[in-house]
């Protein structure tokens, strides 16, 4: 018995590993791109709420399951053999095509070369619920996206204060995250509980199997999930936050009404999805919603084709896995897995053969590319190092130079500052000034007064002059800082620009205010608004970012 458990695990784990590797970090990848897989709570819930619709599905009878039983001719362990084998091999075939192929597509498929090849026909009444539901669930996805992302940003757009909007949108991609992983453990629990339910039947020793082996799944494969995932969020899904929510949401609504009976109703079947190709067309939804491409037609044709060839490939695999393996159907008495067990080393021999030679070729082309790599960098940087070594002579001269010319531009520019605020001090005393002119009933003293204000005013009249010269020359100071900052945030107002350059040189509110002709709570507002458009979080330090540009 437990060397039949090692082997139902065995079997088991070649579908549920290569489910985690492909699909797992898509899920993970979105959430992160929302801010939600920030928080503790989601951290902690992920899992258990995973593990919990998995530990759910296996307990219980699921219609899904069943119907594909029925169709699978037979249920011994070489048969499980060769779905898991037909499924982890077309996955990597159609792998270098795109990577967004489809394990689920392969595991259907595998299962219906085997029955081809037990009965010598399909189903083809099932085949096309299958094929129909794989068609028009991308569409569904894409369509929702689309909707949810134009009600979220009219809704979000009426006035409402930024940070406001960030809340709300942080809060519903958090319920959007859990929603997806519940809906895509609910949606693929086929591929991890199939084998253990078939073996021991539903109960707690089944959904025990399923639970641990994609937790163990999971932990060996836990460094490159997390790679994989950050890359995602980092690339791919590097887009606003209305369009990442948009996304969880299609794509959670989507796997849980393909998951669920009501399908049958439109005639298609409940099936497990893509979940890469929901993704991506819950992009192309967002892209139109928005009229800003996220995503290129290469891409969503490559991931077309891939998955397409997927279960055709499967097909033929399982087909002829099942000749090998002598797989037979129930009516005709178990094939007895003791009995096949050489033709099942054979195939499992053969396999990881095959696959210790691609690993090599792999490592040998991926070897040869890295010492490309290295003698070119050699090369490079021998170059660098002979060009740098002529500059850091002319560099070391300069360098004094070029201090002391900066520190005394700077001290130019604190003056600079330092006689705006002046001037407007004096604005304001001559405002007061012309108040109490305004009062005095004596003309003659009226007149006396008046002429001695026009004469101060014409001592004061170069302000806007001095105000402009002070902006130019700090143009001129930090030509190289002004040049990066409009390069890498094209979105800046002139205004905005000016504040961030009183910000790097260490000016106060009040003489920002005071410089800028505002009030400093205007100053404040100001300086919110830049963070927004530079990025940063709230525990960022916003002038120690724009002294790093």
């Amino acid at each position: 018995m437990s060397l039949t458990v090692l082997y139902i695990c065995i079997v088991a784990a070649l579908p549920v590993a290569m489910l985690v590797l492909r699909d797992l970090p898509l899920v993970a990848g979105g959430i992160l791109a929302s801010g939600a897989g920030e928080r503790r709570t989601v951290k902690v819930l992920l899992p258990v709420l995973m593990a919990g619709t998995l530990a759910g599905l296996a307990l219980t009878p699921d219609a899904t399951r069943a119907m594909l039983l029925d169709v699978l001719p037979s249920k011994d362990l070489q048969a499980f053999l060769a779905i898991g084998l037909s499924c982890i091999v077309s996955v990597l075939v159609t792998s270098p095509v795109s990577r967004h192929t489809s394990v689920q597509y392969a595991f259907i498929g595998a299962v219906a070369g085997l029955q081809l090849m037990v009965e010598g026909a399909l189903d083809w009444n099932l085949a096309a619920r299958y094929i129909g539901s794989w068609l028009l669930a991308p569409l569904v996805c894409g369509a929702l996206a689309a909707g949810i992302c134009r009600s979220a940003t009219r809704r979000t757009g009426r006035g409402v204060h930024l940070a406001v909007v960030d809340r709300r949108l942080l809060a519903a991609s958090t319920g959007a995250s859990l929603l997806l992983v519940a809906a895509f453990s609910w949606n693929n629990a086929l591929l991890v509980d199939l084998f253990p339910v078939v073996i021991f039947s539903d109960g707690p020793l089944a959904a025990g199997v399923a639970v641990v082996l994609t937790g163990l799944v999971c932990l060996l494969s836990l460094r490159g999930i997390t790679a994989e995932t950050w890359r995602i969020a980092d690339r791919e899904l590097d887009i606003p936050s209305v369009s990442v929510f948009s996304i969880l949401l299609a794509t959670a609504l989507t796997l849980c009404l393909f998951s669920s009976g009501l399908v049958r109703a439109l005639g298609l079947a409940p099936t497990p999805l893509a979940t890469s190709g929901l993704i991506l067309s819950a992009l192309v939804g967002t892209s139109l919603a928005r009229g800003r491409a996220a995503v290129e037609g290469e891409p969503l044709l490559k991931s077309a084709v891939a998955t397409a060839l997927a279960p055709l490939l499967s097909i033929l695999l399982s087909y002829s896995l099942g000749i090998i393996l002598n797989v037979t159907p129930e009516d005709e008495g178990p094939a007895g897995w003791t009995e096949n067990l050489t033709s099942t080393w054979i195939v499992l021999g053969i396999v990881l053969c095959a696959a210790a030679v691609v690993t090599y070729l792999r490592y040998q082309r991926r070897r040869s590319l890295q010492e490309q790599i290295m003698r070119s960098r050699e090369q490079q940087i021998y170059s660098s190092r002979k060009s740098l070594s002529a500059l850091e002579v002319k560099a070391e001269m300069n360098e004094k130079d070029l201090l002391n010319k900066l520190e005394m531009k700077r001290k130019e520019l604190v003056d600079f500052a330092v006689g705006i605020s002046e001037q407007k001090e004096f604005m304001e005393a001559v405002y007061e000034r012309l108040s109490e002119i305004r009062r005095l009933d004596d003309p003659a003293e009226r007149d006396r007064k008046m002429d001695a204000l026009l004469a101060s005013l014409r001592e004061r009249m170069y302000f806007t002059r001095e105000m402009n010269d002070f902006y130019a020359q700090s143009e001129i100071l930090h030509k190289d800082f002004n040049m990066r900052l409009r390069e890498t945030f094209p979105n800046l107002t002139d205004s905005e620009r000016k504040l961030a350059n009183l910000l790097r040189q260490g000016f106060s509110s009040k003489y920002i205010a005071s410089l800028m002709n505002i009030t400093p709570k205007s100053v404040e507002i100001g300086r919110y608004r830049l963070r927004s458009k530079l990025g940063l979080k709230r525990n960022d330090n916003l002038v120690r970012f724009i002294k790093s540009i």
